[in-house]
């Protein structure tokens, strides 16, 4: 089941999402280069956003046929611009049967952290998958940050995607299934940046376990990060699995 998203869906989350690809991009394609299945008919993109991961997936596997799923209307029209050799749905990724199943390659980055029990959706997409078919899986194990502003907001951060039902960290929870861990590391300043379009949409956001006094120290400390070109990196730990039918 889907948790409540809590990072926004507008034209400014698609801003972030775009920040978020570039950062890891190089990593990102080394693991689809590597893993995919060779020659695939059809490859999934679950929880697709904007578009950016099936961009990558289209240009790195070159399936004949790709599919981007998820929930939002808004990033699916977004990700029909960016990709118009795509095909995009606006569909629950835990709901089964997917759409183009049983596929060759289905791929999912950073999105176990934003459903309920991230290891059951795993072993459920498996049952998706053609014979030889591939599921990777990119999710956070963890964060390192520098004291300070970066790291009072992975703490924000981790308190709000729980509230909504997610586990941020659910890279880690998905370690008995095994994979490798990687760094995506990016300057303080660049993840100030992108963290600061999530303080913004969490301060127009009710109900959320946080005061509008912590948010605008954040914001604020965020602020100076991101003037800081000598702020210390950050390094975002990301689990990556491959698993089969």
């Amino acid at each position: 089941m889907v948790s409540a998203y809590r990072f926004g869906i507008d034209q400014a989350a698609a801003d972030r999402l775009g920040l978020v690809a570039a950062a890891y991009d190089s990593v990102s394609r080394q693991f689809l280069a590597a893993n995919a299945s060779p020659i695939p008919r059809v490859a999934l993109d679950l929880g697709c956003g904007p578009g950016f991961t099936t961009e990558l997936l289209y240009e790195v596997v070159r399936p004949e046929k790709v599919i981007g799923i998820d929930a939002s209307e808004a990033f699916i029209a977004n990700a029909r611009s960016r990709l118009p050799a795509g095909q995009f749905e606006t569909l629950d990724v835990t709901e089964l049967p997917l759409p183009g199943a049983p596929a060759d390659v289905i791929y999912a980055r950073l999105l176990l952290a934003h459903l309920a029990d991230p290891e059951a959706v795993a072993q459920g997409w498996r049952t998706q998958l053609a014979p030889r078919g591939r599921l990777l899986i990119e999710d956070l194990d963890g964060v390192v940050n520098p004291v300070g502003p970066l790291l009072d907001y992975e703490d924000l951060s981790a308190r709000i995607v729980r509230s909504g039902g997610g586990l941020m960290y659910a890279g880690a929870a998905l370690a008995e299934l095994g994979g490798m861990v990687q760094p995506v590391t990016v300057p303080g300043s660049l993840a100030a940046r992108i963290y600061l379009f999530n303080v913004r949409h969490w301060l127009h956001s009710p109900g959320l376990p946080v005061t509008d006094a912590e948010l605008r120290d954040v914001e604020q400390g965020l602020l100076r990060t991101v003037e800081n070109r000598d702020s210390d990196s950050v390094s975002w730990m990301v689990r990556q699995l491959v698993l089969t039918a």
